[in-house]
């Protein structure tokens, strides 16, 4: 894709990234000669990508951990700008949810939504943004929901209510970049019913991964990659809010 020559060597950290979105991003940042670090909680998918990669002649690196935990999001910055120098592009993929009405919700897993969708997310831009500040070129990439920009969605309270709360972050956090003349750009991309693990997780197993999607063809998680790229390659004067994206056959 043309604009994205001008990242070639430069680090970008995607969060999540051991399936789904996560992976399918990281896989073309890396095929566009981006040095790439990769970080989820399973470390052993993690293993299995970047030797993937690294056979195909890519820069990797892979640093297991939890973005709903500070020490470990501050862990991996450190380990990146031991061994790197500094983050140029930031994804902020992570992300998990739980399918259950208000009233039988968990309490634990309210917080541990918040705690991976909102807080981790904040930190990841924090640290980044340590690393970002001067550059001429640097980018984040949230990743939203189409959800978050509905009104009603049943069983899905605090799943939604995290995801406005990441428009509401990006959105303010653009602003105050703006006032300070900042050349970083933030973006954010709100995929709708997308082929990954995320809701047979969500549904604790209890619905399969292929009983969502039996009626119509989901957006696949290299659909969303490819509006990463884009993203990365729009010129220094075009800054990119909100690609909002959802299977055709929704009919949203």
């Amino acid at each position: 894709m043309k604009g994205l020559e001008r990242w070639k060597g430069k680090v970008a950290l995607v969060t999540g990234a051991s399936s789904g979105m996560g992976k399918a991003i990281a896989c073309d940042l890396a095929d566009n000669g981006m040095k790439v670090v990769v970080t989820a909680r399973r470390k052993e998918r993690l293993d299995e990508l970047i030797a993937s990669l690294q056979s195909q002649g890519s820069t990797v690196m892979a640093l297991a951990g939890d973005v709903g935990k500070e020490q470990d999001i501050q862990n991996i910055f450190s380990s990146i700008r031991r061994e790197w120098g500094s983050v140029d592009v930031l994804v902020n993929n992570a992300g998990m949810g739980i399918m259950n009405s208000l009233e039988n919700g968990s309490t634990e897993q309210w917080r541990q939504t918040l705690d991976v969708n909102v807080m981790g997310l904040s930190i990841c831009m924090r640290e980044a943004l340590k690393d970002m500040e001067g550059k001429d070129d640097a980018q984040i990439i949230n990743i939203g929901s189409f959800y978050a920009h509905l009104a009603q969605v049943p069983n899905f309270a605090y799943y939604q209510a995290a995801k406005m709360a990441v428009i509401g972050i990006t959105n303010s956090q653009r602003a105050e970049l703006k006032a300070k003349s900042s050349k970083v750009k933030l973006a954010m991309i709100s995929p709708g019913m997308t082929a990954t693990e995320f809701r047979e997780q969500a549904t604790g197993g209890k619905i399969p991964y292929e009983a969502y999607f039996k009626e119509f063809q989901p957006l696949m998680p290299e659909d969303i990659s490819q509006a990463a790229l884009y993203i990365l390659s729009t010129p220094a004067h075009v800054q990119v809010h909100d690609i909002l994206m959802t299977p055709q056959a929704m009919g949203l």
